[in-house]
């Protein structure tokens, strides 16, 4: 069926092509606009054609007013099909200039002859136009592509789906949408199964279809076909604007990257806190630094940074953006207890504002608070009660992470964090545990990008509607491929700003105490970490960083209960006592409850667990906590995470899609 096109506005602005079935009228309409203008050509020519300089002062008035209406039709159709786009701004530009040259001169010949075969000219393009969209109903690229899109009735038919009616919504260069009529029982979640046979019906890229559910109507849903490859491009970002610095944290939001479908990707971050997920080369560290420079830039707002897997390399380049950071366990250990100092005394002070939250102007500078690589973190019970209690006093926690499965971030922090940003990941359940439901059922799989792709993401934040979370976003990038210019625009945007310490309010200075104090006084004296060292430290950073087992071992105590068989033997160290034929003496497999465990009898404990499980068995990390709680063996979550993804590793566990894990071999384990 032909079709054809008219304006709507959609959301931020932008201009889509929307269609409805076409008529004859459709194509005759067209004919009719240059024969309307010779009237009116009359018209202007009997009302001020003899007035000598007045008639050229009408002219140039109507050329004026038709300027005005000709420029706004091209920017007001700049993101809709080069046919809307061109022609329409050419049609509107022609009938302006014979106007004005008909008030002045009559619209006799040559203007006649002029307007008649120029008319005739646009009305057969506008058919043309029409007749070929209604064959293919779509549209070339501004690339000069030159292939149409089959219709979702020829689709169909080729699916056999015989129980679906499409309406054609929107057709842009970047997108073509249906709105889908589900009848008989069908529903979107059988149509979201067969992704990628449309994608191959389309003759689009596999993970270029989505079909996204009416929350409202069970019989209704969307279907989205992405037409270009938008996350294959690079965006380049070209710095702050003067838009974005020294102005509030709330009077703007971020402006971070753009959709596939050519709309901007914006964030307002106040309020609420993110999750980043993104395997190593996704683009995450990039998109963590440009959202850094632009929250620095603002004039009521103070950053925070910790890093502890990578220290300065990712961070260092923006340091002028970063009030605090923290490369050490030691340092970052520090800047969360001043933290949660500062979360006590900013909420005491909205309570005597009469604040229940954050707003601008209460006194206290908005807090943005970047932990890089998460999971490196010693305490990560702090980062879970910083996210639960911080949000309301006006601080931002970014979390980044290359894995958020509940080994390295459990329910409990993940429930806090309003705003799931998901880059490449290995898998799909890796983008399952950032991502709400509805996102990934629509057919949304960040892990066909993994590295491929960098910057490209999906972004399910609160600050946009559903609706745009299952609509890839291309995050802003470096200038160009070359990883020695990563940092090129970034360095000087940071280097740019003013020194983020004098933007700090006097509460949360006074909170951060004398940490923030020592931090400042190193910095200003050139000391070249977050906190000076003295020669004892020097000769410690230079040996062998030692692991959290033999930490452990150090801080407690091996302590071994042996059963007293004879009580009635008495001896001190120097007696030695004579063996007992038939019995060899053996250490207890498991530690007694409640006595401490040594880190070799920890993993000693979870090699005998492992054994006892056996080949086969799944199991849930909050299990396998629980049983060697059983067994006397204590640790904190980040030991035993550590111990999972080391199991991993050696091939001896398997990490499900859902979460579990399961036994692979029961061979002991070899304590390092």
């Amino acid at each position: 069926m032909a079709r054809n096109e008219l304006a709507v506005r959609d959301r931020n602005s932008a201009e889509v092509a929307v269609r409805r079935g076409a008529t004859f009228m459709d194509y005759v309409r067209p004919w009719m606009a240059a024969p309307a203008l010779i009237p009116a050509g009359f018209l202007t020519h009997w009302m001020w054609g003899d007035l000598g300089w007045g008639t050229g002062l009408a002219a140039a008035a109507i050329a004026a007013a038709g300027g005005v209406v000709t420029y706004a039709a091209h920017h007001l159709t700049t993101a809709r099909t080069w046919y809307a786009h061109h022609i329409s701004t050419a049609m509107i530009g022609g009938a302006t200039g014979w106007l004005a040259l008909a008030t002045a001169f009559g619209p006799g010949r040559p203007l006649m002859d002029a307007l008649l075969i120029g008319g005739a000219m646009l009305a057969a393009t506008a058919d043309v136009h029409l007749w070929a969209r209604g064959q293919g109903n779509g549209e070339p690229s501004r690339k000069g592509a030159g292939r149409v899109l089959p219709t979702f009735s020829e689709v169909a038919e080729m699916l056999h789906l015989k129980d679906i009616k499409a309406k054609l919504t929107a057709d842009t260069e970047m997108q073509q949408r249906h709105s889908l009529t589900l009848e008989n029982g069908e529903t979107a979640e059988g149509l979201q199964n067969r992704n990628k046979e449309l994608a191959s019906a389309y003759g689009v890229a596999p993970g270029a279809i989505r079909v996204i559910e009416d929350p409202s109507r069970a019989d209704r849903a969307e279907l989205v076909i992405t037409k270009q490859d938008v996350m294959g491009q690079l965006i380049p970002w070209e710095g702050l604007s003067a838009a974005e610095i020294g102005v509030g944290i709330a009077d703007r939001p971020l402006h971070l990257g753009t959709y596939e479908d050519g709309e901007p990707f914006h964030n307002q971050i106040t309020n609420r806190h993110s999750l980043t997920v993104g395997m190593a080369g996704a683009g995450k560290s990039v998109y963590g630094k440009v959202k850094m420079v632009q929250i620095a830039a603002r004039r009521d707002t103070f950053t925070l940074a910790i890093d502890l897997a990578k220290g300065r390399q990712t961070l260092g380049p923006i340091s002028g953006a970063i009030g605090w950071p923290a490369y050490s366990k030691k340092d970052a250990k520090s800047q969360l207890a001043a933290i949660k100092r500062a979360i006590k005394a900013r909420a005491n002070h909205l309570a005597d504002q009469g604040h229940s939250q954050w707003v601008p102007g209460c006194g206290l500078t908005f807090l943005h608070i970047l932990v890089e690589e998460a999971a490196e973190v010693v305490d990560f019970d702090e980062i879970v009660e910083v996210a639960r209690v911080s949000r309301s006093v006006g601080m931002h926690l970014d979390l980044s992470l290359q894995r958020a499965t509940w080994g390295n971030l459990d329910t409990d922090t993940r429930a806090n964090l309003g705003d799931g940003l998901c880059f490449g990941v290995r898998d799909h359940a890796d983008a399952s545990f950032v991502l709400p439901d509805y996102v990934t059922e629509a057919g949304c799989d960040p892990s066909r990008w993994r590295k491929s792709k960098p910057g490209a993401a999906y972004a399910a934040i609160e600050h946009t509607d559903p609706d745009r979370h299952v609509v890839a976003v291309k995050m802003f990038g470096p200038p160009s491929t070359d990883p020695a210019e990563e940092n090129k625009v970034l360095t000087a945007a940071a280097d740019s700003l003013p020194d983020q310490d004098t933007k700090l309010d006097p509460i949360t200075r006074a909170a951060f105490g004398s940490e923030y104090a020592t931090y400042l006084a190193n910095r200003t004296s050139g000391a070249p970490a977050a906190t000076a060292t003295t020669d004892r430290q020097q000769e410690q950073a230079m040996a062998p960083a030692p692991s959290e087992d033999q930490d452990r071992e150090e801080i407690d105590p091996v302590t071994f209960t042996i059963p007293d068989d004879d009580p009635d033997v008495t001896a001190d160290l120097d007696t030695e006592l004579a063996p007992v034929e038939g019995e060899d003496f053996v250490l207890p497999s498991r530690t007694r409850k409640g006595t401490p465990a040594s880190a070799e009898e920890a993993r000693a404990a979870l090699d005998s667990l492992m054994q006892e499980w056996g080949s086969g068995h799944e199991f849930k990390a909050f299990d396998l906590k629980t049983a060697l709680a059983d067994m006397g063996v204590e640790r904190k979550k980040s030991w035993l995470y550590n111990q999972l993804r080391r199991l991993e590793s050696e091939g001896r566990l398997r990490h499900e899609e859902s979460g579990d894990w399961t036994v692979l071999e029961t061979r002991e384990l070899v304590n390092a």
